[in-house]
């Protein structure tokens, strides 16, 4: 099966801050009151009948606790935030596709911001936004840092930056500044940047005062600040407890990257505009705590795995059952076995067996339409390391969902692997098969579990395995001859290349007891064409050996 692959471009901003400087205040003279001295009084001689209990004068009461100093002021919050340039090369040009905001975390050029900004294909990313563009786009090119020189203007772009360390699943990425602007390496240890010490995110309470900077781009390109209190804290499942800082803060998802600080000017979350939080007044940073190991990391130098993504065994496979018109919800199995459907199809509904998953790991599914990608989705895999049946649908509310080539491919694991997939007509000369079931029920038009088919491609003479040969397997009733003088892609049941090594694997499985016309050809040997016909005594899968001629 020819692999497709999105290309999208992200379009993603961050928010900035405005700091308002108070004026000076009058000088307050105090003045001075003379202090008078009581007179001495006479010694007096007390009996015992004189004698009183008094009670002991009161201890003086005790200042209250002078307030933390801040460890970072207004000027060094606002110096600290950076804005972010993901840059893609156009023409031997650098050109920005979007910005962010992140924070510098030390002097020597650590900067925090999201892996959606500068490393939007961390593994894990996808799932948390439901959004395939985190799998098939492209990581920026070269990523830009702005300075804050004066908050009335844009800020300067000063350094380029690179992804030290990245965690998808808590959209949290680390850049370290590697050169000038120019070009010119820098040395870590003389930039000397003003940064923003690591506050604590567990020690934060409700109703605990926020602090907002970044560069959202609304209003301007400046830097904005906005204030807000501590909303609440949410759990996520596979992260932990107070995975998310929820506040009333208003910013827009140009703030992505941006810093959140306390009132001791401590950073202790992370502007993140996850889905949730679009339409709504509560927005969520990502607590500072789960980012301490990516900074820690980048700060010794060591690679970062994140905790949470589950990568897979490396042989995750999925092997399609059989088109359908339904499945049972308890077993996931067919309900009426298809080889293509009517025009007037409301669904579409693939059946697939699979094997080497791991719970956990992330699984992702896109439906095609001849070239055009129609839905994906992106889950937390949980459903076993292996199984007989598990259904894929799309479906169009009960209207048909129009006529074409249908196909549906399977990714997984942490480099997101090509796992399965499958093609299918919809109209055209699609002809159903309207079995109930599949598996054992006598009124599908075959018996028994489909067969996979795997084969080599070698020239007849030499018995050399030929790279880049097509299999093609044509729906059963297509005329051979006819299709050879006019082809038709809605013809085509499935097909496989060869690989360096002359061996083949077609995507989808054939019947038994179906007649299927196929043919093997490659550039500069003559067609092998045939027909495959299977019954219940074949075992699957079947091993083809297909020879071509010059």
């Amino acid at each position: 099966m020819i692999q497709k692959k999105l290309k999208v471009s992200l379009l993603l901003i961050i928010a900035i801050l405005i700091v308002a400087c108070g004026g000076g205040e009058e000088e307050i003279v105090p003045t001075v009151a003379p202090t008078l001295v009581p007179p001495t009084p006479e010694p007096i001689q007390e009996t015992a009948a004189d004698t009183q209990v008094t009670e002991a004068d009161p201890e003086p009461e005790a200042d209250p606790e002078p307030e933390p100093e801040p460890t970072a002021g207004p000027q060094q919050l606002q110096s600290a935030t950076v804005q972010i340039f993901a840059k893609f090369e156009e023409r031997g040009e650098l050109r920005t596709q979007w910005t962010g905001s992140g924070t510098i975390v030390t002097a020597d050029g650590l900067i925090l911001t999201n892996a959606h900004v500068a490393a939007p294909l961390a593994p894990g990313l996808a799932a948390l936004y439901n959004d395939a563009s985190f799998i098939f786009g492209d990581d920026p090119d070269a990523l830009v840092v702005g300075l804050v020189e004066d908050v009335d203007l844009p800020p300067v772009e000063t350094y380029f930056a690179e992804v030290v360390a990245a965690d998808g699943v808590l959209d949290l990425a680390v850049i370290k500044i590697t050169e000038t602007i120019d070009g010119t390496a820098v040395d870590p240890a003389s930039l000397n940047l003003p940064f923003v010490q690591l506050g604590d995110s567990e020690s934060l309470n409700l109703g605990d005062e926020l602090q907002i900077y970044g560069f959202p781009g609304a209003g301007g390109e400046t830097i904005t600040f906005t204030r807000g209190d501590v909303s609440g804290f949410e759990v996520e499942e596979i992260v932990g407890t107070r995975a998310w800082i929820k506040t009333d803060t208003v910013f827009s998802p140009g703030n992505s990257g941006g810093l959140g600080a306390n009132v001791s000017g401590e950073i202790v979350g992370v502007p993140s505009f996850v889905l949730e939080a679009q339409g709504g007044s509560i927005n969520r940073l990502r607590s500072i705590n789960y980012a301490k190991p990516l900074i820690e990391a980048a700060q010794a130098g060591n690679r970062y795995a994140s905790p949470y993504v589950e990568s897979g065994t490396g042989n995750q496979n999925f092997e399609l059952v059989t088109w359908a018109e339904d499945f049972d919800e308890d077993s996931n199995c067919p309900i009426g076995p298809v080889q293509g459907y009517s025009a007037s199809t409301p669904a579409a509904v693939a059946i697939f067996s699979y094997s080497g998953m791991t719970d956990g790991e992330q699984f992702i599914t896109v439906w095609y339409r001849g070239d055009e990608v129609i839905y994906d989705e992106i889950l937390t895999w949980r459903f076993g390391e292996s199984g007989d049946c598990i259904a894929f649908f799309i479906h169009n509310f009960g209207d048909p969902i129009g006529e074409g080539e249908y196909a549906i491919e399977l990714y997984s694991g942490g480099d997101v692997d090509f796992v399965g997939g499958a093609t299918v007509a919809v109209g055209g000369s699609a002809v159903a098969n309207n079995g109930s079931n599949s598996r054992g029920d006598s009124s599908s038009s075959s018996s028994g579990d489909p067969i996979s088919i795997t084969g080599t491609v070698v020239e007849a003479d030499s018995g050399q395995p030929i790279e880049g040969a097509v299999v093609i397997i044509l729906k059963p009733g297509t005329d051979l001859d006819a299709w050879f003088d006019d082809p038709v892609d809605a013809d085509i049941f499935t097909l496989a290349e060869t690989n360096g090594k002359g061996v083949f694997k077609l995507p989808d499985q054939l019947e038994r007891g179906v007649e299927y016309p196929g043919v093997a050809w490659a550039e500069g040997y003559i067609p092998n064409e045939g027909f495959l016909l299977f019954d219940e005594t074949d075992e699957s899968p079947v091993d083809l050996l297909l020879e071509l001629s010059q």
